[in-house]
């Protein structure tokens, strides 16, 4: 196994002072055999489903997107409580998605509400062994989420039938770096990457991948982005013992992030 001092010579060596490593909790999870339920998007799910976002932003001619934005820090902050999906179910997809769903509600509709990654994920057609794809998360989502309350996370088949109370109205593609930034501008989105071992050490910075070998295909929650440090913000699902409280910045084309698709969406309460 690779370890924190090897992934500390190859940040001195190949990306020096960009950022820390450390023995986060989730390193520690890792280094005590588990992996595969970190790792949970299917790339070839993701192409062809809709491709409008792009053309759409630059039918509208928008003024061009502001340097950095944080939602974070925006409007006070609009984002919910960062959460963990554990080391046994491929479901980064359905935590990203109810990540970026909470968010644009709220940003929408000016009230925050949790939603439930279990009964999105598992009453949707999702695999923990298999994994799931950004717009399949996006299209189950249409049906509509039920309140995180009613639903907390189980890695095993359940369905509470619950009312949902969010749906997701509509969804796209966002195929070039200027619609994705724009669209971030307007609210957190979903995105794919790879991961490799060095990932899991990550403590803060803004992370290049230095060492270690490729361990499978990720989704996370994109918040921001700072043109100056020329990075992504994101929000991850390996709990706060991991990252910059669960957050963490990743280098623009890092990782294939900006190769792999985003997509915005809208919401509305059912």
């Amino acid at each position: 196994m690779l370890t924190i001092h090897e992934i500390e010579k190859a940040i001195a060596e190949k990306a020096p002072g960009s950022w820390t490593a450390g023995e986060t909790a989730v390193w520690h999870r890792l280094g005590a055999g588990g992996e595969a339920g970190l790792f949970g998007l299917k790339i070839n799910d993701n192409q062809g489903k809709l491709r409008a976002a792009a053309e759409d932003f630059d039918a509208l001619a928008a003024p061009p997107p502001p340097s950095m934005i944080d939602w974070r820090d925006q409007d006070g902050g609009r984002l919910g409580h960062v959460r963990d999906q554990g080391l046994d179910c491929g479901a980064c997809v359905a935590f990203a998605t109810v990540a970026t769903v909470e968010s644009r509600h709220w940003i929408e509709s000016g009230s925050s509400i949790e939603l439930s990654e279990a009964e999105l994920f598992h009453c949707n057609g999702g695999s923990c062994d298999d994994g799931w794809g950004l717009a399949a998360g996006l299209d189950a989502a249409t049906k509509g989420l039920v309140p995180l309350a009613d639903a907390p996370w189980v890695d095993k088949l359940t369905c509470t039938g619950t009312s949902a109370v969010v749906r997701v109205s509509g969804y796209a593609e966002l195929t070039n770096f200027d619609a994705r930034r724009r669209a971030v501008a307007q609210g957190p989105v979903v995105a794919g990457m790879q991961v490799f071992e060095d990932l899991s050490g990550y403590v803060g910075g803004i992370y290049r991948q230095v060492a270690g070998n490729y361990r499978g295909d990720h989704a996370v929650c994109i918040v921001g982005y700072d043109d100056a440090d020329q990075c992504w913000i994101a929000r991850n699902s390996w709990g706060t013992g991991w990252g910059e409280n669960g957050y963490f910045r990743i280098a623009y084309g890092e990782c294939r992030i900006d190769d792999l698709p985003f997509y915005s969406c809208a919401t509305q309460e059912v």
